[in-house]
């Protein structure tokens, strides 16, 4: 049982930052061991088929949900990535303590996840649509819509109704991790278009605290000077922008 439970839990992903940043964060906070298992689109270092082919099948024999990111946990394969941020956080303490926290987790977590689906579909959809929508969806909007700016507006503005340090209190949670990586993933796309950024900016003056926040947290320090937070990019080549630049 001992030695079980120190056994690291294995990441799997492809080798961005991505779904997995978050998860990162939470294992180097949380203090839990873990190793990785990266998948490349590069063919020099496997491509695609070393996920598809060679890891894939197996996996889909002990969950029928598999996709990436997955974690394996001892005989455990847990797979969908809020399922997995969860996952973590329960075993790190990191999901919020009372009602009102775990509420502000939720919201913040889940939010996050709204505008990575409507990023996704911009960055990994037709170039036509790419060079067309980008612009509009980086910007300030009159229309409402889900733009990335709307997004970051409105988490910014919860952020400051709950006078929080961190999204759920006074330590990290899961909904911290999700945000920091949309928030700067945005960030860099933003400067990569050649339009206004958000964090310099004052009506984004909460989502930059936490930002800065999150980034001097000492518990933090070897996951931002790993290379996974340095070296790899946000997306997957495949992506209409992934620089990490």
């Amino acid at each position: 049982g001992e030695r079980r439970r120190r056994m690291p839990v294995t990441l799997g992903y492809w080798d961005i930052r991505g779904l997995a940043a978050p998860m990162r964060m939470i294992c180097h906070y949380g203090g839990l061991e873990f190793d990785e298992k990266l998948y490349s689109l590069e063919e020099a270092k496997g491509g695609p088929s070393h996920w598809f082919k060679d890891n894939k099948p197996d996996l889909l024999k002990q969950n029928p949900c598999i996709t990436l990111p997955y974690i394996k946990d001892g005989e455990k394969v847990i797979t969908l990535s809020n399922a997995v941020y969860f996952y973590l956080g329960r075993k790190a303490g990191m999901t919020g303590n009372s009602d009102k926290e775990k509420e502000q987790v939720e919201a913040i977590l889940f939010m996050s996840f709204d505008l990575r689906n409507a990023a996704v579909a911009l960055l990994y959809g037709p170039k036509d649509q790419y060079d067309a929508g980008a612009k509009t969806y980086l910007q300030p909007t009159t229309g409402g819509g889900k733009t990335a700016h709307t997004y970051l507006k409105l988490m910014n503005d919860c952020l400051k109704i709950y006078g929080t340090k961190y999204v759920g209190g006074d330590t990290l949670s899961i909904a911290d991790c999700a945000l920091f990586e949309m928030a700067e993933m945005h960030n860099a796309w933003a400067k990569a278009e050649g339009v206004d950024t958000y964090l310099d900016k004052p009506e984004f003056a909460e989502l930059n605290k936490l930002v800065g926040t999150i980034k001097a947290d000492p518990k933090l320090a070897p996951y931002f000077a790993s290379e996974a937070y340095t070296k790899l990019p946000f997306n997957n080549t495949s992506a209409h922008f992934f620089k990490n630049e």
